[in-house]
């Protein structure tokens, strides 16, 4: 299976097409931030779900409305919910959405406290393959475009709980990985208008992923 990652579209659905047509994928997945409400619209995120089994989660720029309405061709839902874990061919992904507050003032800010209760609940169904999330754990894969860390403890928490072979996120809009010393692997899939995706493939050695720049 070959499954392509996206995210940080902020609006620029072309260059999430421009990489399906490139890669040829099984499956699609985006870390959130498809875009506000006038910067989309449903017909045009329907395309992605109708051409290809799509699972995504939210960020702190998504139409929510308009995702929470996509159904793949088999009817399932496109938006991850919190804590959910979801079977794609024989990978288990799994998701938090939105980016770290003190408070609910927003709807796609997530509490520690909400970040720990998702992360026991994807736990109890054992091992996982795909983590998906808009926010980054803290010294992994968390470098800013000015060089500083952008991610927070909660997400580190939650992947050191969940221990997913591949850990996905984005919204820091730079392309990065960190790799640790039993193999799994964190990615910040940047944004992709700006030209990076991952590509993660099943094959004999099992899932691999890298970064790819368009």
């Amino acid at each position: 299976m070959r499954i392509l990652a996206i995210s940080d579209l902020h609006g620029d659905l072309a260059s999430a097409r421009a990489a399906l047509d490139r890669y040829t994928p099984d499956a699609l997945l985006c870390c959130g931030d498809w875009g506000d409400a006038h910067e989309v619209t449903g017909d045009e995120l329907a395309q992605f779900p109708a051409q290809i089994t799509t699972l995504s989660t939210f960020g702190n720029h998504d139409a929510m409305e308009l995702l929470k309405a996509l159904r793949n061709q088999d009817g399932t839902p496109v938006l991850l919910e919190q804590g959910e874990v979801r079977a794609l061919g024989d990978i288990k992904v799994a998701a938090i959405g939105g980016i770290w507050a003190k408070s609910h003032r927003q709807p796609y800010y997530v509490t520690d406290e909400d970040v720990a209760r998702f992360a026991s609940a994807i736990a109890e169904h054992g091992p996982v393959d795909i983590f998906l999330t808009h926010g980054c754990p803290v010294g992994m894969a968390d470098r800013t475009e000015k060089g500083n860390h952008g991610g927070q403890r909660c997400f580190l928490k939650a992947f050191q709980s969940i221990g997913p072979r591949v850990h996905l996120c984005g919204h820091l809009h730079v392309a990065q990985e960190h790799t640790l010393k039993d193999g799994r692997r964190v990615l910040n899939v940047g944004a992709t208008p700006a030209g990076s995706v991952v590509l993660l493939e099943t094959n004999a050695a099992g899932l691999q992923a890298r970064l790819e720049h368009l």
